[in-house]
């Protein structure tokens, strides 16, 4: 389940599970959201962490959504580079790398 807002006139073009994304020595498998806007990075935040004690110990139930906890505006990508991970580069010169070919294939077009 994932737990996010969108933007007025804003739409999802796909949701994509288990993406690895890399940063220098950073890595990690998320979830991202494109839009027609934003690309939303979401993953599982334990805000209450009484109720995820009790969840794991299964004394109680809840459901967790994942939150958004990046995102980047389609406008700040100046370019995508295809090497051993498909590298972003953002406008500020910061890069991320991912390794999901059909979210490749979407933010080229």
């Amino acid at each position: 389940m994932y737990n996010f807002e969108l933007m007025d006139n804003e739409k999802v073009i796909r949701i994509f599970d288990e993406v690895f994304i890399k940063q220098g020595e950073n890595e990690k498998n998320t979830t991202i959201i494109l839009t027609n806007k934003r690309l939303l990075f979401l993953d599982y935040i334990n805000v209450n962490e009484g109720l995820e004690v009790l969840r794991i110990a299964r004394g109680a139930e809840y459901i967790r959504y994942k939150e958004t906890y990046y995102q980047i505006d389609l406008n700040d990508i100046v370019d995508i580079i295809k090497g051993q991970y498909y590298q972003v580069i953002l406008k500020n010169d910061i890069t991320f790398e991912f390794d999901n070919e059909e979210l490749y294939s979407l933010l080229k077009s």
